[in-house]
């Protein structure tokens, strides 16, 4: 790996993301920012070990690990290996402070990916080429590119060695496409949802919390809404009562008090909203 160092041209108008610097270092030297960097900055280890501090937490970085560390937050990094090969994004942007917040928290973790899952590695690549290659004068091709890699990064990332959001998901696949199915059944409930997973119904809680931050059921109830979301304009010719009855809701006043308190107005006033009235 050659060393690489690429500054991004300033673009005529603000972009949601903007790369400063982009590039790869095969012998990554001492850095000391005591002041911290004015950019958002990705580092990340390709080969052999480092460790970064931040505001004095020590953190290991071996290889197809990184961290994002937040604008102006004092740090220092360096090799814990004889080779330290890195690889690294600077940027900034509109939506940058709001994205990393919802991306990573308020005081983002190192993360880490599998041997075996080369999209991070490849996405980053594809920055590269294009910082490289001058052709992006605007920008707009790498602000899309650098949101592909910081979202991969939350995807198939895993923080506090908990599998990463693809694996989670993947844990739960199999009763979310069944839900896709058995959704208007009313008397579907845990014990039938749980038994698709072979597992209890507190653990099938705790998974849903984790990945969608609400329980099986409250996501039940949000899929049975969303359908009745698209069937109300699409099929003027059906009553409310049948739409809720269809969607798995076993009367029409349950129906509708649950619709209005997600939705904020009623089966009704949504299906004229959206241009539909029934004959």
């Amino acid at each position: 790996m050659s060393f690489h160092r690429i500054v991004s041209p300033i673009p005529t108008e603000s972009l949601p993301l903007q790369t400063e610097t982009i590039g790869m270092n095969p012998d990554q030297e001492y850095i000391g920012r005591p002041e911290g960097y004015p950019c958002f900055h990705w580092l990340q280890t390709i080969e052999g070990e480092g460790e970064i501090v931040i505001q004095g937490t020590a953190i290991k970085l071996p290889e197809r690990t990184g961290i994002l560390v937040l604008p102006r937050v004092p740090h220092s990094y360096q090799a814990k290996s004889p080779v330290w090969q890195t690889a690294y994004v600077t940027f900034t942007g509109t939506m940058a402070s709001n994205l990393a917040i919802d991306l990573y928290g308020a005081y983002p973790d190192k993360i880490a990916w599998d041997r075996n899952d080369d999209e991070i590695t490849e996405q980053f690549d594809r920055i590269l080429r294009l910082a490289e290659s001058g052709t992006d004068v605007s920008g707009w091709k790498s602000s899309a590119e650098l949101y592909r890699f910081l979202t991969l990064l939350k995807t198939n990332g895993t923080t506090n060695r908990l599998p990463s959001l693809s694996r989670r998901l993947e844990r739960v696949q199999h009763l979310l496409d069944w839900l896709e199915i058995e959704y208007a059944n009313p008397d579907l409930g845990l014990a039938l949802m749980a038994e698709q997973l072979n597992i209890g119904e507190r653990q099938m809680n705790e998974r849903f919390k984790e990945l969608f931050g609400q329980s099986a059921y409250a996501y039940l109830i949000q899929l049975r809404l969303r359908k009745a979301k698209e069937w109300l304009p699409s099929r003027p010719d059906w009553t409310v009562r049948r739409i809720g009855e269809a969607v798995g809701f076993r009367d029409a006043s349950h129906f509708v008090a649950t619709f209005r308190q997600n939705e904020g107005m009623t089966p009704e006033k949504y299906r004229r909203l959206h241009g539909s009235t029934p004959t």
